[in-house]
């Protein structure tokens, strides 16, 4: 049977007019429901902060040298807020971003409480350059906001290159603990070798190679002879076992009168 064009055509807008409320019926259903979770959502955080699920507290564990007022700020737009609408990612972020921190982690304690464990990064030495005096770490990158009049008691290491061999150089001077109690000051040398000076003066030429046995080897006969202790303004172990003693000007002055 044939049906009518007229039929079909009034079918298919018939279909169409369906479809599209339809269609229109699933969107403004969708709208609805969005805009239903998104007020659910509001109410929701509203009553957990007024229920006492805001942030009150912040623990930080594992603090040493950071500053507790750099957190302050960093947290600060924090506070009373919602815990569950906490971004612990951003929080992290952020701490991590402060000079002395290496490492963190960031907990939400129900029901009002944030607890951020970091691990602090190594003051190594002071790196000595044209711009002053920076404090760097066991990596050799620079503590950002450190002050390094704080870090006096640390070796004053300089030369190019030189924060990025600090922990190799420094690890095994400490092998002579008694001798590296008077080191003052290392200079990193042509991206060799290094010169280390101690708080009297004195000059120690360190040899680019087995470095750690001339060290150790001067020790030992400082330890016999009180090498350090004496009118010398430098000790050159760059030949190998040779160790070449330079007196001072008043010394030698002082010799050639007699």
């Amino acid at each position: 049977m044939r049906l009518d064009p007229n039929q079909s055509r009034h079918r298919t807008v018939i279909k169409r007019v369906i479809l599209g409320g339809v269609s229109a019926a699933v969107l403004l259903a969708g709208m609805l429901g969005y805009l239903w979770r998104a007020s659910l959502q509001d109410s929701l955080i509203t009553l957990s902060v007024a229920s006492g699920l805001s942030l009150q507290e912040v623990r930080i564990k594992g603090r040493v040298n950071a500053d507790y007022a750099d957190f302050e700020r960093n947290l600060e737009p924090l506070w009373h807020q919602s815990m569950l609408t906490l971004d612990l990612n951003q929080i992290h972020e952020k701490v991590a971003a402060l000079g002395w921190v290496r490492g963190a982690k960031i907990e939400r304690v129900l029901p009002s409480t944030l607890i951020i464990t970091i691990k602090e990064r190594n003051a190594l030495a002071l790196y000595q350059n044209d711009a002053g005096h920076q404090v760097i770490d066991h990596f050799g990158a620079v503590i950002d906001g450190v002050r390094p009049e704080a870090f006096t008691h640390l070796p004053v290491i300089k030369g190019p290159n030189a924060p990025q061999h600090a922990k190799e150089i420094l690890t095994m001077l400490k092998k002579e603990d008694l001798l590296f109690t008077d080191v003052w000051s290392l200079t990193y040398q042509s991206n060799r070798r290094w010169d280390v000076y101690l708080r009297n003066n004195i000059r120690i030429q360190l040899p680019e190679k087995n470095a750690a046995a001339a060290w150790s080897k001067l020790a030992k006969m400082d330890r016999a002879h009180r090498l350090t202790k004496r009118d010398v303004v430098n000790i050159d172990l760059r030949v190998p076992n040779k160790l070449v003693i330079r007196p001072s000007r008043a010394r030698s002055s002082k010799g050639s009168n007699t």
